[in-house]
């Protein structure tokens, strides 16, 4: 009894370890829980089917806020051209007062 419980001690101690490696923790798993892949994908789809069966699927056919909602992508022509912009940015200048000293 004493041996089964240290050996099962080790083995969750080794399973814990996020460094352990993948083929030491399959190989603990299958000793100690027989074909576990089995089990598990048993338990994944089990789940899965109770969550369908709790969640009801409702299509929801609102046509009056689809034909509300419209984008409207601004244009550049009326943001104003390109060679205005570069001719107002050529003729920007600081009005600083620099005393040359």
């Amino acid at each position: 009894n004493e041996k089964r419980a240290a050996e099962i001690r080790k083995s969750i101690k080794t399973l814990k370890n996020p460094q352990a490696p993948l083929i030491k923790v399959r190989q603990l798993m299958r000793s100690h829980f027989g074909d576990y892949r089995k089990k598990m994908a048993a338990d994944e789809k089990k789940a899965g089917k109770l969550e369908l069966d709790k969640t009801k699927l409702v299509e929801v056919a609102n046509t009056k806020t689809a034909e509300k909602s419209k984008f409207v992508k601004k244009s550049a022509a009326s943001t104003g051209s390109k060679s205005d912009q570069s001719q107002s940015d050529s003729n920007f200048t600081f009005s600083f007062n620099i005393d040359p000293s």
